[in-house]
């Protein structure tokens, strides 16, 4: 039953992962609404497990607070980079990260920083060495965590 629900809770991050991406994409920008969205599922998700699948509440808030380390690092790096990684991207790697925990984060993180790689590789020999592209990031989690889901089936 627990593994089930385990699958479940992934397959929503992913699909709300991919409705962000869409928009990243497209406009370079995700809008307020869907990371209130993905906060309130991750709000959601934290109290039902505790309250109904009988986990520690102590536990469950470590296992989320360090979760949440990888966000605030890229909030960091944001802030410091003059927003390089948008904000956008900085909140759903750390509501990711409170849901997900902080290794499975950072596999995320992982995958997704090397798919990135590849794109600006290709994008930088296709344009002949010109570096004013941006690329946009929430497309490489989503596939990170696709990547993620697949490894857990």
């Amino acid at each position: 039953m627990e593994d089930k629900c385990v699958k479940e809770k992934w397959l929503v991050h992913l699909c709300i992962l991919l409705l962000c991406s869409v928009e990243d994409g497209k406009q370079k920008t995700v809008a307020l609404w869907k990371i209130g969205f993905y906060g309130i599922f991750v709000m959601g998700t934290f109290i039902g497990e505790v309250l109904f699948q009988g986990e520690n509440i102590y536990e469950k808030s470590v296992f989320a607070l360090m979760g949440s380390i990888p966000g605030i690092l890229f909030f960091i790096i944001s802030k410091a980079s003059e927003e390089a990684i948008g904000y956008g991207d900085c909140w759903i790697i750390l509501l990711m990260g409170l849901s997900v925990g902080i290794w499975n984060t950072l596999g995320i993180l992982s995958m997704a920083l090397f798919g990135a790689f590849l794109w600006a590789v290709f994008i930088f020999v296709r344009n002949r060495g010109r570096k004013d592209r941006e690329i946009p990031f929430l497309p490489f989690l989503t596939m990170g965590m696709a990547g993620a889901y697949m490894w857990m089936i």
